[in-house]
């Protein structure tokens, strides 16, 4: 998938234990869709592991709703037949696909273990949890911030995905915003419309965009909205009636948090991408 400024050649699936279903399938559709290749991750944050060794951590467990000692034998287990679950459902996903794959398990720091499979031109997928108390958690906020502090653009998936077709809109900060070649290129993958959310102080000039949509071949619809507002309640109010399968912003115009409150009120898959990504 290659456009002015960016140039993607992998997808990278971040797996933890507790990953909606719709996780590694939506993985597979969107590699196939850019012909990416596939690196699936199941991600084992030894954080759990150090918090289960400190001698005043508890856990309440669901019989006798009593809080115990983290055991951390079992915590272990655990890990290891989630780690095995999730390698049986990635290999039997994955076999379909054109392009090279492959699984793997990274343990450490969350962080360390992101920064250490991802690299540039790579774009790592999170899945949200699909309850609001497991987005809420500490270890998904540690998943967010190390995808945010890697060197690759992220893709922040719902617990539950509104659709799979409609068009593709790209959140214009200025006129020139990549998010607007990259949502194109999608846009013409999978023969959606492109609309651009022009959110810029200085609006985009109608013939540049009379242009775009000829070079690409794509039907192409320019909404105006209040510039320079990023808010999520404002991005939400705008993008709702647009039934848009996926929102591309740049990361000057959203940082992952931001676009994880969007994706998922809409139930919209987000992706996040630098401003100036250069082959």
């Amino acid at each position: 998938m290659m456009t002015d400024t960016h140039v993607f050649r992998r997808l990278v699936l971040g797996l933890q234990p507790r990953a909606p279903d719709h996780t590694i399938p939506f993985a597979i559709e969107f590699a196939e869709l850019l012909n990416l290749d596939l690196l699936g991750v199941f991600l084992e944050d030894t954080s759990l592991q150090n918090l289960a060794s400190i001698p005043f951590a508890r856990e309440i467990r669901p019989l006798g709703g009593s809080w115990h000692p983290i055991d951390i034998e079992h915590l272990t287990r655990d890990l290891e037949r989630a780690a095995v679950r999730a390698e049986r459902s990635f290999v039997e996903a994955a076999k379909r696909l054109a392009t090279d794959w492959r699984f793997e398990v990274a343990r450490g720091p969350m962080a360390r273990a992101v920064a250490t499979v991802s690299r540039t031109n790579d774009i790592v997928m999170i899945g949200e949890p699909i309850s609001a108390a497991e987005r809420a958690t500490q270890q998904y906020s540690w998943l967010m911030d190390a995808a945010l502090q890697s060197a690759a653009a992220v893709l922040v998936v719902p617990g539950r995905v509104e659709r799979a077709q409609g068009p593709v809109v790209a959140v214009a900060r200025v006129p020139d915003d990549p998010s607007i070649g990259l949502a194109a290129d999608i846009a013409a993958a999978a023969s959606e419309e492109l609309i651009i959310l022009d959110i810029c102080k200085n609006r985009i000039d109608p013939a540049h965009i009379d242009a775009l949509a000829a070079s690409k071949k794509l039907s192409v619809e320019h909404v105006l909205a209040e510039a320079n507002n990023t808010a999520p309640p404002s991005l939400v109010e705008h993008l709702r009636p647009l039934h848009e399968r996926l929102v591309v912003l740049t990361r000057d115009a959203s940082d992952g948090h931001v676009a994880s409150t969007i994706a998922a009120e809409l139930n919209v898959p987000i992706l996040v991408i630098e401003p100036d990504k250069a082959p």
